[in-house]
């Protein structure tokens, strides 16, 4: 990929639903790249979190919006069953099974009962990462 059309994005699975149809749906976009690591705790609520790394040198983010749509409809409505996006996010380790201080971001956006146009628009905007 070259680096000055890429874009790197962080996106953080809620505990209750889990991320296989996301991933799935995901793989199926063409230019993209997927990195997966899993929070090495659970809930107390029960259920796990994933870290999904996405980047992408695909200036159409339409498909991935739609996939990104596609699975909060999918959210479990119990608990704080969420998929949120970690603005500026990064993870300082390569394990496959990380802790949340290996978590880091500038903010956190919950895309939980937002549009497709309103995920649009979010991962177009120039700080996601």
């Amino acid at each position: 990929m070259t680096v000055e059309h890429q874009k790197r994005m962080l996106l953080q699975t809620g505990p209750f639903t889990p991320p296989d149809s996301l991933l799935q749906d995901l793989e199926t976009i063409d230019g993209i790249e997927l990195n997966v690591q899993r929070l090495g705790v659970s809930f107390r609520g029960g259920g796990v979190a994933t870290f999904i790394t996405v980047t992408t040198n695909n200036t159409d983010i339409a498909p991935l919006a739609e996939a990104i749509y596609q699975h909060t409809k999918r959210l479990k409505s119990r608990g704080g069953d969420d998929l949120i996006i970690l603005i500026g996010g990064e993870i300082n380790t390569n394990a496959e099974e990380i802790a949340f201080r290996d978590v880091r971001c500038r903010r956190q956006i919950s895309l939980k009962e937002k549009s497709q146009d309103e995920i649009r628009g979010i991962l177009l905007e120039r700080d996601v990462g």
